[in-house]
């Protein structure tokens, strides 16, 4: 086990909710804006890897990827477990449930 995956551990049970994130991606952005849009943004720990050199990020996705099976962006977590991505937050969208789904895990 490296540090990373001690560290992404951590990380992942650190907040209630958590979303492993970079800027660059517009997933990690479009998940940003649901925050945003239902007043939710204070209450998600965003681990934004965007600004950090390429080879640290990739020994964060290969981290994230080793201790949760998942190396997506965005990968949110709730209680330390994957909830899901930008394609769960775009399904609930489009039919209609995404406040109904954000209600069930206690984030509104």
């Amino acid at each position: 086990m490296s540090d990373f995956d001690g560290k992404v551990k951590e990380l992942i049970t650190s907040s209630e909710f958590f979303q492993f994130s970079a800027s660059w991606c517009p997933d990690c952005v479009y998940a940003n804006s649901i925050w945003t849009k239902f007043h939710v943004s204070d209450k998600v720990t965003i681990f934004d890897i965007g600004s950090l050199p390429k080879e640290e990020q990739e020994q964060w996705r290969q981290a994230f990827q080793r201790v949760t099976g998942s190396r997506n962006l965005p990968t949110i977590f709730v209680n330390g477990v994957i909830w899901g991505t930008e394609s769960e937050l775009h399904k609930f969208e489009n039919n209609g449930s995404i406040q109904q789904e954000l209600e069930k895990i206690n984030l509104l």
